[in-house]
C-alpha cells in the first residue's frame, strides 16, 4: 500500500510541475516567434511579412516549433491529472473531462500549424515563386490556428466552470471564474479577429493567453501542496 501511495505521489507531482512548466515555455517560446509579438513582427493575415520573418530567422522559428509543442504537451498531461482527480458522478467532473477533450484538439491542431513553421523558415523569400508557394502553407496553418484556439477557449470555459464549482468562496474560486470569463472573451475575439479579420481583436485573444498561463501555475502550485486542484 505504501508503494502504490509512493507511485500516485509520484505521479501528481509530475503532472503538478508539468501544469506549471508546460504553459510558461509555450509562452516564452510562441513570444520569441519570428513574426509574433517581440521578433520581426508582423500582423497575422500579412502572409508575406510572417514568412519572410521566419525565413529571416531561421534558428528562432526552428526553436519555438520545437518547444511550443513540447510545451503544450506538458500543459495537456497536466490538465489530464487535474481531470483525473476531479472524480464524482456530478456535472463539474463531467465538465473537466468535456474541457480536457476539447484542450487537447485545440491542442494537437496548435502544434500541427507551429510545425508548419519548421517549412516556412526554409522558404526562399528572394525567389518570388517560392515565396508564393509557401503561402498557401502559411494561410493553411492561420487556419488550423483558428479552429484550435477555439477549441483550446472552449475546453478552457469548460474546465474553469467546472473547478469553480466545487470551490468554495474564495481566492481560488474567484480565479476559475475569472479564467471562465477570459476564456470566453477569447472565444469571441478569435472568431471575429480571423473572420472580419481584426488584427485587434487576434491580439485580445492572444491577451488571454497571459491570464492562462498564470492559472494554470496557481492550479499545479495547489495541486503540488494537496494532491488536488479543488
Amino acid at each position: 500500500m505504501r508503494t502504490d501511495s509512493m507511485r500516485t505521489d509520484a505521479i501528481h507531482r509530475l503532472e503538478a510541475w508539468a501544469l506549471m512548466v508546460g504553459p510558461a515555455m509555450a509562452l516564452v517560446f510562441f513570444l520569441v516567434e519570428p513574426g509574433g509579438l517581440l521578433v520581426e513582427p508582423a500582423d497575422s493575415m500579412d502572409s508575406v511579412g510572417r514568412i519572410t520573418a521566419l525565413a529571416a530567422n531561421p534558428f528562432l522559428a526552428h526553436l519555438s516549433a520545437l518547444f511550443v509543442p513540447l510545451g503544450l504537451l506538458l500543459l495537456l498531461y497536466g490538465l489530464s491529472g487535474v481531470s483525473r482527480v476531479t472524480t464524482g458522478p456530478d456535472y463539474a467532473a463531467a465538465g473537466t473531462r468535456f474541457g480536457l477533450l476539447s484542450a487537447t484538439v485545440g491542442g494537437v491542431g496548435w502544434i500541427l500549424a507551429t510545425g508548419l513553421d519548421h517549412l516556412l523558415a526554409q522558404t526562399r523569400v528572394s525567389s518570388a515563386e517560392a515565396l508564393a508557394a509557401a503561402i498557401p502553407t502559411y494561410r493553411t496553418g492561420l487556419g488550423i490556428t483558428l479552429v484550435s484556439g477555439v477549441a483550446v477557449s472552449l475546453g478552457l470555459l469548460a474546465f474553469s466552470l467546472s473547478l469553480a464549482a466545487r470551490e468554495r468562496s474564495g481566492l481560488h474560486r474567484t480565479a476559475a471564474l475569472v479564467i471562465a470569463v477570459v476564456s470566453a472573451i477569447s472565444v469571441a475575439a478569435l472568431i471575429i479577429g480571423y473572420t472580419t479579420p481584426s488584427e485587434a481583436m487576434i491580439a485580445i485573444g492572444r491577451a488571454c493567453y497571459f491570464p492562462w498561463v498564470i492559472w494554470f501555475i496557481m492550479l499545479g502550485s495547489r495541486f503540488l501542496k494537496a494532491g488536488r486542484p479543488a
